[in-house]
C-alpha cells in the first residue's frame, strides 16, 4: 500500500497560485497543482506540485515553491488531491499485431469461442463475408471443450473455399486448415519440420493434420500481410489503446522489420499518443545479419529502432519436462547458432532482446550474452535483455543480477497460464508452478525487472492487470499461487516505470518525474493510498495522460 499522506508530502504548506512576474522566475507552460504526486525520484518521491516547461519537468514540490512559475498564459490543473505518476511505460507488447487481431482478424477469444462448434460458427460467418479464396485468419483461442486442438478436416467443414489460419491466443500454436497448407506446398507426406517447429501428423496418412506448433511452422504458412496504410492504421489504434491506460512508452518487441516503418510515418503525422521502442524479430542468422546491415538507425522524438528481437524458446525450453510435452519444449535455434545471432547484434551495436521463457532457455541466453560480450563489465554496459524468465532457478536469477541484464516480465502469464502449465508438468513440478514469475526473488537479488501485457498474446493490455496478477498471484480458476513472491502496489508501479525506461536505455528521460526529464505522467481516477490488493490496483483508471507536456487522453 503506498502511504500518501498529506503530512508527508514535500514542504506540506499550501499557497495560493496567483500570477507573479516573469522576472521572479521563468513561467511554466502548464503547472498540476494541490495533488498527491509520485515523482518516484528517489531524492524528492513525493510533490503537490509540478511545473512543466518546454514538454519537460521544470520542477516540483509544494503549491507555494511552485507558484512562482505561474504567469498568465500558464495553464493550471487544480488536481484537488488526485494522484499523478510518471506515464507508465509497457515493456513488452505487440501493438501492431493487436491493431491487426483488433481490426482485421476474426476475433476467436473465449467465452464466444470454447469449442469447435463455436469456433466453426465464427468461421463460418467470417466465410459468408469473405470472397472465395480470401485468407480468414482468426486468433485467440485458449483451450476447447474437446479437449485439443482441432485438425484441418474439422476446419474444412466451415470453410472449405477459404484458406484459414487461426493462432492461440500466445502465438505459439495456430491450426491452418486444407486449402490453407496446399497453397503452402505444405499437404505432402514429405514436408520436413522447419527447426524449432512442427507439423503435427494424422497418424493414418502421415499428412500434416493441420496443427502447427511454435512460430517456424505457423510462419510457413502464407498469410497476408498488411499494406502501410493498414499498418498505421494498426499501429495508431492500438497506441490509442494504450494511452487510454496511461502508457507513454511501448516496447514493440515483435515488429515485423517492414512494419516499423509504419511508427515512423506515424510520428511525421504528429499523431501519436506514446513512444515506441522497435525491437524487429529476426527468425534465423542470414534474416538478423540483412537486418542490421540494411536498417536505419532511426531515432526521431518518439519513435526509436531500439535493438533486435529474437527467441531462444517458445512455449518453454526445459531441462526436464514430460515426455508427451517435449515437442513444446524445443529451441527455435541449434546453440551455437543462436551464440551466432546474439553476436551478430551484439556486434552491431544494438540491444539484443531474448525470448526465453524455460530455465534451460534462459542460461543458454546468459552464457550467449556473456560470450558476446567477452566481459561482465562489457555485458552491464551492453544491457541485452531477457523477455520472460517464467521460472525461479536462484543461480540463474544471482547470475542475471551479476549480469545486470534487464528482465522484462509479464504477471499474466499466472492468470492465463498457471493452470495449463500446472496440467502439463505435473506434481512433481507443482513447485515450479507455484513460484512462477518470481518477482520478490528478482528484486532480493536485485535484477532490474520492466513489465509487460504482451498483448494479444495476452487478453488484457491494462498495466493494472498486470499489477493485479503480481500482486494476488491468482490464477484463471482463482486458486493463489505461492505468495513469497507476491509484491506491493509500490513495488510495482516502480517497475512499470522506473524499471521500465531502464530497460530500453531510457532513465535519463523518462520514469520518474524528474527536473530535465520528459513531462509524461498520468492523472488518475481512485486513490492510490487505497490500493491494498490486487483486485484494488486493478479497479484504478487513467483520468487524463500526458506525454510530453500535451493531453493525449482525456476521460
Amino acid at each position: 500500500m503506498l502511504k500518501l499522506t498529506a503530512s508527508a508530502l514535500v514542504g506540506a504548506a499550501v499557497g495560493d497560485l496567483r500570477p507573479v512576474s516573469a522576472a521572479q522566475a521563468p513561467s511554466a507552460e502548464l503547472v498540476l497543482t494541490g495533488g498527491k504526486i509520485l515523482t518516484m525520484d528517489d531524492t524528492k518521491p513525493r510533490a503537490e506540485a509540478l511545473a512543466v516547461r518546454d514538454g519537460r519537468i521544470h520542477a516540483s514540490g509544494s503549491d507555494a515553491q511552485i507558484k512562482q512559475y505561474v504567469s498568465d498564459s500558464t495553464k493550471v490543473v487544480e488536481l484537488a488531491g488526485r494522484h499523478v505518476t510518471p506515464g507508465l511505460i509497457d515493456g513488452h507488447s505487440h501493438v501492431i499485431g493487436f491493431g491487426q487481431m483488433q481490426l482485421k482478424y476474426v476475433l476467436l477469444r473465449p467465452p464466444k469461442v470454447t469449442s469447435f462448434d463455436t469456433l466453426n460458427n465464427e468461421l463460418a460467418k467470417a466465410a459468408q463475408e469473405t470472397p472465395a479464396g480470401e485468407w480468414i485468419v482468426g486468433r485467440g483461442f485458449t483451450e476447447f471443450s474437446e479437449g485439443r486442438f482441432p485438425r484441418r478436416w474439422e476446419l474444412d467443414d466451415a470453410t472449405p473455399n477459404h484458406p484459414v489460419l487461426i493462432i492461440h491466443w500466445g502465438g505459439q500454436f495456430g491450426v491452418a486448415n486444407s486449402m490453407a497448407l496446399r497453397q503452402a506446398n505444405l499437404l505432402r507426406k514429405d514436408v520436413k519440420n522447419p527447426y524449432g517447429g512442427m507439423y503435427l501428423r494424422d497418424r493414418l496418412t502421415g499428412l500434416p493434420d493441420g496443427v502447427l506448433i511454435h512460430y517456424p511452422a505457423i510462419y510457413s504458412v502464407h498469410q497476408p500481410t498488411l499494406d502501410m496504410d493498414e499498418r498505421m492504421e494498426c499501429a495508431a489504434w492500438g497506441l490509442e489503446q494504450f494511452a487510454r491506460q496511461g502508457v507513454t512508452c511501448v516496447h514493440d518487441n515483435f515488429c515485423h522489420p517492414q512494419y516499423a516503418a509504419a511508427y515512423v510515418r506515424l510520428e511525421q503525422t504528429g499523431k501519436l499518443p506514446c513512444r515506441v521502442r522497435i525491437y524487429p524479430y529476426v527468425k534465423n542468422l542470414e534474416m538478423c545479419k540483412l537486418l542490421v546491415e540494411k536498417i536505419r538507425r532511426y531515432r526521431g522524438p518518439l519513435v526509436r529502432l531500439q535493438g533486435v528481437k529474437l527467441a531462444v524458446d517458445g512455449y518453454a525450453l526445459m531441462y526436464d519436462v514430460p515426455a508427451q510435452h517435449r515437442h513444446m519444449a524445443v529451441p527455435m535455434h541449434p546453440q551455437p547458432l543462436f551464440n551466432q545471432i546474439i553476436a551478430t547484434i551484439h556486434n552491431a551495436d544494438l540491444q539484443a532482446d531474448v525470448h526465453a521463457v524455460g530455465d534451460k532457455g534462459v542460461d543458454w541466453t546468459l552464457d550467449a550474452f556473456a560470450k558476446a560480450a567477452g566481459s561482465t563489465a562489457e555485458c552491464r554496459r551492453r544491457r541485452h535483455r531477457i523477455e520472460h524468465f517464467l521460472f525461479r532457478k536462484e543461480d540463474t536469477i544471482r547470475r542475471t543480477a551479476e549480469l545486470e541484464v534487464p528482465v522484462c516480465i509479464q504477471p499474466n502469464f499466472i492468470e492465463v497460464r498457471a493452470e495449463d502449465m500446472l496440467r502439463k508438468l505435473g506434481a512433481s513440478r507443482r513447485q515450479l508452478v507455484e513460484t512462477m514469475v518470481p518477482v520478490q526473488t528478482f528484486n532480493r537479488e536485485g535484477v532490474r525487472l520492466a513489465y509487460g501485457a504482451d498483448v494479444p498474446a495476452f487478453p488484457s493490455h491494462s498495466p493494472m492487470d498486470s499489477i493485479r496478477s503480481a500482486m494476488d498471484r491468482t490464477t484463471a480458476r482463482r486458486r493463489r499461487l505461492d505468495t513469497s513472491e507476491a509484491i506491493s502496489f509500490s513495488e510495482a508501479l516502480r517497475h512499470h516505470t522506473v524499471g521500465g525506461a531502464y530497460a530500453a536505455f531510457d532513465e535519463d528521460e523518462i520514469g520518474s518525474l524528474t527536473p530535465g526529464k520528459q513531462a509524461d505522467f498520468v492523472i488518475w481516477k481512485g486513490d492510490l493510498d487505497d490500493v491494498r490488493t490486487g483486485q484494488d490496483a486493478a479497479s484504478l483508471e487513467a483520468e487524463a495522460t500526458y506525454l510530453a507536456g500535451r493531453p493525449v487522453y482525456q476521460s
